[in-house]
């Protein structure tokens, strides 16, 4: 089994920003806390898990790369695009999972 370095697009890390910044709003900060470290607990299990998933069958997360590959995380609301290059999994997006719809 490969294990993989897991690596944030700038565009990942502005959506993880973005996401803190809504949480920290709407949320207590302990919470909004919480959420980013289960988020990024559950993004770095791609080290083990990028090779055994398939290419995403959806065209949306190709968008992001031809041969993105999703996993859907923080109990299935959110999905991270990514893709693996070379020794590297490369985390593209990180979107609401309401919106890989086709």
């Amino acid at each position: 089994m490969q294990e993989f370095l897991v690596d944030y697009d700038v565009e990942a890390e502005a959506d993880i920003l973005r996401l803190r910044d809504w949480l920290v709003a709407n949320r207590r900060y302990e919470y909004a806390m919480e959420y980013l470290q289960m988020l990024k607990s559950e993004v770095a299990d791609l080290s083990f898990l990028a090779a055994s998933l398939q290419e995403s069958k959806y065209r949306m997360p190709k968008l992001y790369h031809p041969k993105a590959k999703t996993l859907a995380v923080c109990h299935r609301k959110l999905t991270v695009i990514f893709h693996i290059d070379g020794d590297y999994v490369i985390v593209d997006k990180i979107l609401p999972s309401s919106l890989i719809t086709y």
